[in-house]
């Protein structure tokens, strides 16, 4: 399967399509703040902010004392995210490896919601995640979990393996994580680790149509970008009627298993 993320690929029609869908990235985003005790008078950096639905969410909790900024690669995704700030937070064009611009121990808490599993240099990601967190600050990140795939993911696997023309499909991120992977990389940028474990969250969709927009959208255009027309519109009519086999009483329901994990700069080094 293919391994390159292109931000190019990105439209305002995507956009809109997350910021319509992105409940469900939304609610296990809730579960990462809550997990980071996210409160009144953070200091909070939103890494991957995307639209700005959860950053808009932290804001709220750190109320008019704290302060937020979002960042994203996505120029369109960060121009929806200052319309929604409306004064409550900042919003940027930035990259997860890149943070130079922003200043040392700065920050109470660091956070990158689905979003580390997009990212090719992580080391460095954490590295800069870790300098602009004040002593005693907290990191965290949900990511797809390597050993455990969502079942969308199972079943495009098992599809792509019956076709030698689909073994190009671009399907989940490429940059995927085990627990053991993700207590390296917070150890190595010098956190020590306070959260390291896998949960589950089962989704409803009232269609095909919905799971594969949505996979779209979140994917700011890379799922199965990699396929020619022809055969993208062949693997999405056996997707379909795969996920239709999958339909039950919510709609088609499918399980995503992600790592939560935490982290905290000690208080002196």
């Amino acid at each position: 399967m293919s391994s390159n993320v292109k931000l190019d690929l990105d439209s305002a029609q995507l956009a809109e399509q997350y910021d319509r869908l992105g409940a469900r990235q939304f609610h296990h985003g809730l579960c990462l703040l809550d997990a980071l005790d996210v409160g009144s008078g953070d200091a909070v950096l939103d890494i991957g902010c995307g639209t700005g639905l959860l950053t808009e969410a932290a804001a709220l909790r750190a109320g008019t004392n704290g302060e937020v900024l979002g960042i994203d690669p996505l120029p369109l995704r960060v121009e929806r995210a200052r319309q929604r700030a409306q004064g409550r937070f900042k919003a940027s064009v930035g990259r997860a490896e890149e943070l130079n611009d922003l200043p040392d121990a700065h920050y109470d808490v660091v956070y990158l919601n689905s979003v580390i599993h997009w990212v090719a240099d992580q080391p460095s990601a954490l590295q800069h995640g870790f300098r602009v967190l004040k002593p005693g600050g907290r990191v965290g990140f949900t990511t797809m979990a390597k050993d455990v795939p969502h079942d969308l993911h199972l079943v495009l696997r098992e599809l792509i393996n019956s076709d030698p023309a689909w073994q190009q499909a671009s399907v989940g991120a490429p940059n995927q994580l085990t627990r053991d992977q993700t207590a390296s990389l917070l150890t190595g940028a010098g956190f020590d680790v306070t959260l390291n474990e896998i949960r589950e969250f089962d989704d409803a969709f009232a269609s095909a149509d919905d799971v594969i927009t949505f996979s779209q959208a979140s994917s700011f255009g890379n799922f199965l970008s990699s396929l020619p027309d022809r055969e993208l519109n062949r693997l999405r009519q056996r997707l379909g009627d795969a996920l239709e086999a999958r339909r039950g009483p919510r709609g088609i329901e499918l399980t995503r298993r992600l790592i939560f994990a935490t982290g905290r700069k000690p208080l002196t080094q």
